[in-house]
């Protein structure tokens, strides 16, 4: 065995993760192509120019995601369950759904009208399905609750750039997006960031609040200056929260 293959099939023999892996790949396998086709289809049919480009967003994203999966699903420590099991399939297929969300913020949106929002409000409520679902079956890892974190900020970056597309909002609205992003950057400048926060009901509820506006800020309900004017409090409310968090975190750093 070559070098290079030790590093990649080791962790799978010494960790007996092999049939995780392979189910993850075959689950994975299916949805980068169906994710791709979906959104040129959908692009096409919408009007735009380059579908392709589209496409093309959505098989960047899958396929980090895949790499990502794949690779965490390899570290013991990360996920130490014996199956892939259904929590983890619904968060793959969300990540498949937000990807094809992110390659239709390339094709003329406002063709979409409420097909466009039907289906984010569908990842949106899986979302909470998935939780359950691991909570049930007792399928509860640090990968999946990375996983799901880090498909949730792709989403609120997402649908921030669909409300652009659809010129509900200015560009500065990106910046919901980014601000776990720029959050974790910052931890690299003040470890104090890096430490882990406690559990809290309120972050999951403000995390809840934000997509759910989010998804709102795409439908034909709302338009400008009010979807503006909704955008920005929701902008500083986020804020707000992100600095709850940091303060906390200084104060426990202050301590040590």
């Amino acid at each position: 065995m070559s070098d290079i293959s030790q590093i990649i099939f080791s962790p799978l023999v010494a960790h007996g993760s092999r049939r995780v892996l392979l189910h993850a790949a075959g689950l994975l396998t299916l949805l980068l192509p169906l994710a791709i086709i979906t959104t040129y289809l959908i692009a096409n049919s919408a009007g735009a120019s380059k579908p392709v480009m589209a496409a093309t967003l959505t098989a960047g994203i899958v396929t980090v995601g895949c790499l990502f999966i794949l690779y965490s699903l390899a570290q013991r420590e990360s996920y130490p369950h014996a199956k892939l099991g259904l929590c983890n399939t619904i968060t793959f297929v969300r990540g498949a759904g937000i990807a094809i969300l992110a390659g239709l913020s390339l094709a003329p949106v406002a063709e979409l009208g409420w097909w466009l929002a039907a289906f984010a409000l569908t990842i949106l409520l899986l979302d909470g399905l998935d939780g359950w679902a691991a909570r049930q079956a007792r399928l509860q890892s640090e990968f999946g609750a990375r996983f799901d974190v880090e498909t949730d900020v792709v989403f609120a970056l997402t649908l921030a750039a669909l409300a652009v597309a659809l010129e509900q909002v200015g560009p500065w609205f990106l910046l919901l997006g980014l601000l776990r992003p720029f959050f974790m950057a910052a931890g690299h400048v003040w470890p104090a960031l890096r430490a882990p926060l406690p559990e809290a009901l309120w972050r999951k509820q403000m995390a809840g609040l934000q997509m759910s506006v989010q998804v709102l800020l795409i439908t034909p309900l709302l338009s400008p200056p009010l979807a503006t004017w909704l955008a920005a409090l929701l902008l500083v409310v986020m804020v707000l929260s992100f600095m709850i968090d940091v303060r906390w975190l200084a104060r426990q750093a202050r301590r040590v």
